[in-house]
């Protein structure tokens, strides 16, 4: 039998209160566990990306490959986060795969509707997701990649230690070794 609990859990606390056993069933049917394995992919650029995913456990990540192949990562997402895409049901630009083992709770675009109908706090929650992500193309465009380090560091202090140094030189768009460069600074600043 899948555990649904933590999902249960959040829709508790969104709800400021416990759920019915009815709304329990409605949720559990909306939603498929799923477990990927580190790299393990979700989502393919091309795709009709149909899926919007809540993570139980694991760090995943949104990116993009430019026509020479580099990729540029574009956000993370962690426990307790949501990660899609907001075009969805149309072909993506995006790639989503598995940093770590990962395992989510995942929903098609018609079930999601269809409970967002019925827990307006949801969408809203979701929303401060998906704009979180306007935010950081703002932020790619307006900042620099110290400063972009600095508010990562900030918000997400955690996941300096969760990524590896070339996904975070790609998160900010600079080589590892201008990042190396940046922490470098850093860490003379704090002396």
């Amino acid at each position: 039998m899948v555990d649904y609990s933590v999902l249960l859990s959040y829709f508790e606390k969104l709800n400021k209160r416990e759920l019915s056993d009815v709304e329990k069933g409605e949720i559990s049917t909306a939603f498929r566990k799923e477990s990927f394995k580190k790299k393990g992919v979700l989502m393919r650029a091309g795709e009709s990306n149909t899926r919007h995913y809540y993570i139980e456990k694991g760090l995943l990540r949104l990116y993009v490959i430019d026509p020479s192949g580099k990729e540029f990562n574009v956000l993370f997402a962690k426990e307790k986060q949501w990660l899609g895409d907001l075009a969805t049901p149309a072909p993506t630009p995006y790639y989503i795969d598995a940093l770590e083992s990962t395992s989510v709770f995942s929903i098609e675009e018609a079930g999601f509707q269809k409970i967002i109908g019925y827990y307006m706090d949801l969408a809203s929650n979701i929303r401060k997701s998906y704009v979180f992500l306007q935010k950081r193309f703002v932020s790619i465009l307006s900042k620099t990649a110290e400063e972009n380090y600095e508010e990562l560091i900030q918000q997400n202090p955690e996941l300096i230690q969760r990524l590896p140094q070339y996904h975070i030189s790609s998160y900010l768009g600079v080589t590892p070794v201008f990042l190396s460069k940046i922490m470098s600074k850093r860490a003379r600043k704090r002396q």
